[in-house]
């Protein structure tokens, strides 16, 4: 049996996984130019154009600065069409302030990199993350200019992740990385060597040869996205394959479960209905409500396993808003528990009012026992039911539907790793589809489908039930069947009881003493939204809720950034 509220933690889970955010201002970097000049003393000198559309009212712009182990940042201007911005510096933070409303907006900044280039005896390498996964916005056409101190041919340069495979080398020796889409939260190094001798000024900075490492990191990086590329071929090919496959084989154990369910209903229906008003009472009415409300007990099952106490005769309505317990003792553990409860604990000598409940809800120290008995009491409840057998045992087949979920394990880490976006959201629906199966899979016997399909046919047939035959019901069926609609909150139920009761005669709805003693349906049904609405109050106001961060990346050397708006 699939329960009801795997509709509600399937909501749950898209909530988490696609979290919104609203905002007043929104943003684009529509285009992204950034030049740097590698200077013979090793200071790089860069200037950064960012062109802006902007939707709704802003106060500037932002971009992170973080440089590399052993590098500093220095310098940093900004401004528009050549007049001076204002800067403001947090840590690693630049905001510069620029203050408008639905408009595209060109801010340059210029700034200095001390110690951007270092050098060896064969080269001089600018190795350099101009943004990396901290980055939270996507800039849409990005290209980054890398201009030697003087004209050369002698140029090694390359790019890593989105970098990659971008770079063009023009005569006098500068390399352009053209990335253009950009998206946010990526990496995107560049490296780019020249000669020694273009930087004679520069006092040598790292003893030993170079050269020979760089190229091998280049075949390296080449090698390793031509890897990648093989992988992310061969994990797509899996999952047109795989997921197909994984996701028939799932829908015919579905569709097995519930041929098995068809079959029994029909059987249900060939033989008959075997009562006259009432299913029978194999389980007591709190037991029922909780089996047939998919395993779950609401405040005012309680009302309704109070009301219960009174037909049977436990409990005795000794005026409106009173009750007292009498001497006969019942065989069932969480009638047990809820007589003592209210009798003994929330009220006092076998007495309980709701006067009683209101006081003791008011006070913040009981809250927690109250919890705890409700506790108690529904775990009561759920023992006499699983006492009664009405779930078939199938803990092997679902252990074995669990594990067979570990096979889509490794593909959630590996289909987002490649950007297989599309494969990697079908993996985690069926993922959590195989769990929630898994574990909400307990299909009921027969004697549990025959309880399930008599209350079933109860319900839909009792709105239609004609005056006439309600009349021959004994007076506990008519109570059951209130109580059982209160404590089930279906109003069709409860509205049907009173108009049954109304039309019987309205002179004996008067609540004279004749009947507090013994319960009938008139006292029953004057009774449920009295004790419904203090049970419900009750447990709302116990209730107990609780509530309950630095990040981590960069490029080469610690450094990268990014960029933003405020």
């Amino acid at each position: 049996m699939v329960k009801k509220w795997l509709t509600p933690i399937f909501l749950l889970a898209l909530i988490f996984l696609f979290p919104h955010q609203s905002v007043a201002m929104e943003f684009s970097i529509t285009n992204t130019k950034i030049d740097a000049y590698l200077q013979e003393s090793g200071i790089v000198e860069v200037e950064e154009i960012h062109t802006y559309t902007f939707e709704g009212e802003f106060n500037g712009i932002t971009r992170e600065l973080i440089p590399k182990q052993g590098a500093v940042i220095t310098q940093m201007t900004a401004s528009e069409n050549g007049d001076p911005l204002l800067v403001e510096k947090e840590d690693h933070l630049y905001k510069i302030h620029r203050q408008g409303k639905d408009e595209t907006i060109t801010v340059k900044l210029q700034y200095s990199i001390k110690n951007g280039v270092d050098v060896y005896q064969d080269v001089a390498q600018f190795y350099w993350p101009f943004f990396d996964n901290r980055n939270e916005s996507t800039y849409e056409n990005l290209s980054i200019r890398i201009h030697p101190p003087e004209a050369t041919d002698d140029v090694i340069a390359f790019g890593y992740d989105e970098a990659f495979d971008t770079e063009t080398f023009h005569e006098d020796g500068s390399v352009l990385f053209h990335l253009k889409e950009v998206p946010s939260n990526t990496n995107g190094d560049i490296r780019v060597a020249y000669p020694t001798s273009l930087f004679l000024s520069t006092a040598q900075t790292s003893v030993g040869s170079m050269r020979k490492e760089i190229l091998k990191a280049e075949q390296e990086n080449v090698e390793q996205v031509a890897a990648k590329a093989e992988t992310r071929d061969t994990l797509a090919t899996i999952a047109k394959i795989g997921l197909p496959l994984f996701t028939i084989g799932l829908l015919l154990l579905l569709m097995s479960h519930w041929l098995v369910r068809r079959a029994k209903h029909a059987a249900f229906l060939r033989e008959g209905i075997k009562y006259q008003s009432l299913p029978p009472e194999i389980l007591s009415l709190p037991a029922t409500i909780y089996f047939m409300n998919h395993t779950s007990l609401p405040p005012q099952a309680m009302a309704a396993a109070l009301l219960d106490l009174v037909r049977q005769g436990y409990v005795n309505e000794t005026s409106t808003n009173h009750f007292q317990r009498n001497d006969k003792k019942s065989n069932v553990q969480h009638e047990n528990i809820l007589i003592e409860w209210l009798f003994e604990k929330i009220g006092t000598n076998g007495e309980f009012s709701f006067d009683d409940l209101t006081a003791y809800t008011k006070n913040k120290k009981n809250h927690s026992q109250y919890q705890v008995f409700q506790t108690q009491w529904r775990k009561a409840v759920k023992q006499e039911v699983e006492c009664q057998s009405l779930y078939e045992k199938k803990t092997k087949y679902r252990l074995m539907i669990g594990f067979s979920s570990l096979l889509l394990v490794p593909f959630l880490f590996l289909f987002p790793i490649y950007d297989l976006y599309v494969p990697f959201f079908a993996t985690l629906l069926l993922f959590s589809t195989v769990i929630i199966y898994a574990i909400a899979y307990t299909p009921r016997t027969w004697e549990g489908s025959q309880i399930v399909f008599d209350w079933k046919h109860f319900k839909a047939h009792f709105k239609e039930t004609p005056q006439t035959v309600w009349e021959k019901w004994s007076e506990d069926d008519r109570m059951r069947a209130y109580i059982y609609g209160l404590g089930m909150s279906d109003k069709d139920i409860g509205k049907k009881n009173v108009e049954l009761t109304e039309a019987f005669g309205p002179a004996q709805n008067d609540r004279g003493t004749d009947y507090y003693h013994p319960a009938s349906i008139y006292s029953i049904i004057y009774l449920g939204p009295l004790v419904s609405t203090n049970f419900r109050s009750a447990s709302q106001s116990t209730e107990s809720t609780s509530s309950g961060g630095s990040s981590s990346g960069g490029g080469t050397g610690g450094g990268g950034g990014g960029s933003g708006a405020f």
